[in-house]
């Protein structure tokens, strides 16, 4: 039971509910010895395998942010932690204020506080990648946020920057390697987490930088009309353009090397980031200043002067000594052969020019010649058939692709192996959602997600990404049910609301959301709301999701019968009783419904015994004069 507004726990006096995550709640409380305003996080106590694993890493993360609030004043800090009324709590510090991104909707930051902004972060940072610490025998080395951006950083009612949401969970052992995480905001992603997921202080350094852009311009560095193209654009490495006037040349200098292409060319600490921007906030010199600007923003890449580097040494070495040149000097003087005229060296040079033209432009023509015949070629076998087997295409399109995906020369052919890639997706979505009776296993999901994946890499477009993401809330679901894994079913709760955000009007997602809150979160009235978006969506629903809704009011009615016996004999025994009697109500008409599908002949008989056993104990309770 999640505690209601105005229940006191311990020494708090709830005051409202502020949010939730994972297997935690987190109100807004009063502080009834001090009278201070407090965030309070709240987990009920159970026995079962999930809670107490929640408790004990909530128990270890308030001593960790203890620890790191304790040593950087922009970090929340903890005032307690402990056991109160059934509940494990940590009071945390209540930042009110204004965030970034409120402050932003008006338009860029002036210079002077946005540099203050992004020097307090870096401050923030570096204390976190560096912290070492021991808590119950294990070792902690470097915590990483993870998710800087403006909606994170807040400004409180003392104009002080507060950073939020700090990944305290992120944190790992010295043996260990930052941690890979999925999640976060992908205008402020750094190429590297792009591409392999990883979250690290390269990462957060690069939001920093991006966050400070953003603040100085009033525009983010990357924008483009889709997720698919911004991701594209920042996994090109190719450096964005420098910040316009009126930001300043030495700020300037500071971001491009902070998201210079290549890693190695920008700052490796936050110490370093910072040092650079308190120089610039002080008018001393700074570091980013005398570095070779182009080779910063250079896309990364080998250099393309080397050759020419070698070349030059070798004439030189080449070229008389003066030794030489004074032994021929001693003879009779010769006549010097005539000078070619500066007209003759011009001509040869664009005749030469247009030499290597002709040619190279004959070797891409005949290159690109090659490419569109193969490329017509798999595309004739996959239409025709000839070519069935998925994992084959997926070779041979990787191979005629490779260097040239996006060539407007593979047009035909990428749409024909995208559309078959999509389709065996959608097979396996489809038959869920149209065929009730037939059960999709954790395989055919994990190979529809690969297809989706493969026709995501063939051209990138929400629709399949989030055709994806619904293929991992499914895998997230089936794992979190069978294991009792509170994170993992709150894993698939994130992976469904993502893919209802990329697939707008498909019921999908709303399906899977019901099974998860109904048998893995035992949400029945989540789970109903889902199934309610789902039929605005187009959806009918049919006899399995009448059945859930079923087992959902039955399993709930089942639990408040069970808890009752808590209160026997005080007067809330008597409304809890009425909720569990109308619940299996509620059930006993769903099964009804659906008779004889699936097992609801065996669920009525047993909800009507359930309901006789709880009618019964309220005849006992109206008929007892007390």
């Amino acid at each position: 039971m999640i505690a209601p507004a105005s229940r006191k726990i311990g020494k708090y006096e709830i005051v409202r509910k502020l949010g939730r995550g994972g297997m935690a709640d987190v109100y807004l409380a009063q502080d009834t010895e001090n009278g201070s305003t407090v965030a309070l996080k709240l987990i009920e106590h159970a026995t079962d395998a999930d809670t107490l694993a929640a408790i004990e890493a909530e128990r270890r993360g308030a001593e960790l942010q203890a620890h790191l609030a304790a040593i950087d004043p922009r970090v929340v800090r903890v005032y307690g932690a402990g056991d109160a009324d059934g509940f494990f709590y940590v009071a945390m510090e209540y930042i009110d204020g204004q965030d970034l991104a409120e402050l932003m909707r008006r338009g860029p930051l002036a210079i002077g506080f946005a540099t203050e902004v992004a020097i307090a972060v870096a401050k923030t940072l570096d204390n976190a990648h560096n912290l070492q610490i021991a808590i119950d025998g294990k070792d902690f080395c470097g915590v990483v946020h993870g998710d800087i951006k403006p909606k994170n950083i807040r400004i409180d009612a003392h104009g002080e920057v507060r950073v939020l949401d700090f990944g305290i969970a992120k944190a790992l052992s010295m043996s260990r390697r930052l941690t890979r995480n999925e999640f976060g905001s992908v205008p402020y992603a750094s190429p590297e987490r792009l591409d392999l997921g990883e979250v690290n202080v390269g990462s957060d350094l690069w939001s920093l930088a991006v966050m400070l852009y953003e603040m100085v311009t009033g525009m983010q560095p990357y924008h483009a009309g889709t997720t698919e193209r911004l991701e594209r654009m920042i996994r090109s490495r190719i450096a964005p353009p420098p910040a316009p006037d009126p930001c300043p040349e030495a700020l300037r200098r500071i971001l491009i090397k902070a998201m210079a292409p290549n890693p190695e060319l920008r700052y490796p600490s936050a110490r370093e980031f910072g040092a650079d921007l308190e120089a610039f906030h002080g008018g001393t010199p700074v570091a980013a200043v005398s570095e070779d600007l182009e080779a910063t923003r250079r896309t990364f890449r080998p250099s393309e002067n080397a050759a020419d580097e070698a070349t030059r040494r070798t004439a030189d070495s080449a070229a008389p000594s003066d030794a030489t040149r004074q032994t021929k000097a001693a003879g009779p003087p010769k006549p010097a052969p005539p000078r070619p005229s500066a007209y003759g060296v011009t001509m040869r040079v664009l005749l030469g020019l247009l030499l290597s033209g002709v040619l190279y432009g004959g070797w891409v023509m005949a290159s690109n010649y090659l490419l569109y015949q193969h490329g017509q070629q798999l595309a004739r076998e996959v239409e025709a058939e000839q070519l069935t087997d998925l994992d084959q295409i997926w070779a041979r399109w990787t191979e005629l692709s490779k260097g040239n995906a996006s060539s407007l020369l593979l047009h035909g052919p990428r749409k024909v192996v995208k559309q078959k890639f999509v389709a065996a997706a959608d097979h396996v979505i489809d038959t869920y959602r149209n065929n009730e009776s037939q059960l999709i296993y954790e395989k055919e999901w994990e190979r529809a997600r690969t297809m989706a994946a493969r026709a995501l890499a063939v051209d990138p477009e929400d629709s399949v990404r989030g055709k994806i993401r619904l293929c991992e809330g499914h895998l997230a679901r089936i794992n979190g049910t069978s294991h009792r894994s509170a994170q993992e079913l709150n894993l698939a709760v994130e992976k469904f609301d993502e893919a209802q955000k990329l697939l707008p009007k498909s019921p999908d997602p709303e399906l899977g959301l019901a099974r998860v809150y109904v048998y893995g979160l035992k949400d029945i009235d989540k789970g109903y709301e889902a199934l309610q978006q789902a039929q605005k969506r187009g959806y009918a629903l049919g006899n399995r999701e009448k059945s859930l809704l079923a087992d959902g009011y039955r399993d709930r009615g089942d639990r408040l019968w069970w808890d009752s016996r808590n209160v026997r004999g005080l007067p809330a025994e008597k409304d809890q009783i009425q909720r569990a009697a109308d619940d299996y109500k509620r059930a006993e008409e769903l099964y009804q419904g659906i008779s004889p599908w699936g097992k609801s002949i065996v669920n009525v008989v047993r909800v009507r015994l359930s309901l006789e056993s709880v009618n019964f104990r309220l005849q006992q309770i109206e008929s007892d004069p007390h």
